[in-house]
């Protein structure tokens, strides 16, 4: 009976010890809390895509400690009204069945347990997309930017370009997608491929932001991770390697841009194949002023090998004032991982890779980066470690 006792005792004696507790921290002036949950930080961005259903497709990037997004959705500029249109716990949301008419805008915020996020800034898209303006038609105006439709073929909904010869005219043709007066070929499989706007007008001379909207998987080519294509304005080649890092699904889009020297008035602007794996699902290009631009392309990447290492060096950035290079590896071609294996200081043009296997093949670029973004990718190259 007396351990019994003494057990019994035990937590008044620990109540009581709190108690005490409690009391000389409230003499001493100091308060017990309970720690909350704090509210999760807004999505980063929102992109919408609309379909040829007449829905519009939202996605946005996750915010940690989220449980849920809010959507919001208004047919004006700052009408989303302050209750949910919808709630989900995915990062996507189709909303359907949309009229033709209204500009909708959306708005989204992250959820948890702590509280709400602010939400993301306002965006807004009108669905079915608007008419095709690739070869010769305008742009549509958009704020300050002009956005120009890429023709969407009805086979498996890719995009399909201008090519010079060749390529089953007889199939590409029941298509119904041309660049004007020109055959159609998937960029994805032909070296030859260009997409080209012939009437990108801007009203003064000056640095804009080229951006294409794109999505990739692998495919028919599993383990390339970036697909460099070329850009080129008003006849002259900007770059043939811009990259476009795989976005994991053909409906999972992102954006890459760099920034061109356009004249007044009326610019050609051409996206062009450089290999036989490019991109098979651009959707827009779209033209911004700009008032800075990404590093030039490093160059001359080369490499020594050695034992379970190789030491790479390259040519600075001729422009755009790098803040740092980024070292991609991997052991393909194209297959560079889309997570830098390093990353150097904008005064380094050389980084040594160690650890690694004696008798293997590697692959290496590099790009560089700065406040405005990422640069074109150097060369690729590659190497066997001794």
């Amino acid at each position: 009976m007396a351990r019994l006792f003494r057990s019994d005792r035990r937590p008044s004696r620990i109540l009581m010890a709190l108690a005490a507790l409690g009391s000389l921290c409230a003499a001493a002036g100091f308060q017990l809390t309970a720690f909350a949950a704090t509210a999760p930080p807004a999505p980063a961005s929102l992109d919408l895509h609309a379909g040829y259903d007449t829905s519009i497709t939202l996605s946005w990037p996750a915010s940690a400690g989220a449980s849920s997004y809010d959507v919001y959705r208004g047919t004006s500029a700052g009408g989303e009204g302050s209750t949910p249109y919808t709630t989900t716990t995915s990062t996507t949301f189709k909303d359907a069945g949309l009229g033709t008419t209204p500009t909708y805008f959306y708005q989204v915020s992250a959820v948890n347990s702590g509280g709400q996020s602010a939400r993301t800034a306002e965006d807004a898209s009108k669905t079915p997309p608007p008419a095709i303006t690739g070869g010769s038609g305008a742009g549509v105006a958009s704020g300050s930017s002009l956005v120009f439709y890429c023709k969407d073929a009805q086979l498996a909904g890719f995009d399909w370009f201008q090519t010079l010869t060749g390529w089953f005219p007889q199939v590409l043709g029941s298509s119904g997608s041309t660049s004007p007066n020109q055959r159609v070929v998937d960029m994805a499989y032909s070296t030859q491929g260009t997409m080209t706007f012939l009437n990108v007008r801007v009203p003064s001379s000056g640095l804009y932001t080229v951006d294409w909207r794109y999505a990739f998987q692998g495919g028919l080519f599993p383990g390339v991770t970036n697909r460099q294509m070329g850009l080129a304005v008003n006849g002259a080649v900007v770059t043939r390697t811009e990259r476009f890092p795989i976005t994991g699904s053909f409906d999972t889009y992102q954006h890459s841009f760099l920034q061109v020297h356009l004249n007044a008035g009326v610019n050609t602007v051409s996206m062009l194949a450089v290999s036989d794996h490019g991109l098979s699902r651009v959707d827009q290009l779209t033209v911004t002023p700009a008032t800075a631009s990404v590093p030039s392309g490093p160059t001359n990447l080369t490499v020594t090998a050695g034992k379970g290492t190789v030491t790479l060096r390259w040519a600075a950035s001729a422009s755009g004032g790098p803040t740092s290079y980024s070292v991609y590896r991997g052991t393909k071609s194209d297959g560079e991982a889309v997570a830098a294996a390093a990353t150097v200081g904008g005064a380094t043009t050389t980084f040594t890779d160690t650890g690694l296997t004696s008798g293997h093949t590697y692959y290496y670029n590099v790009a560089a980066n700065n406040a405005v973004g990422v640069s074109p990718d150097s060369n690729e190259i590659a190497v066997t470690v001794l």
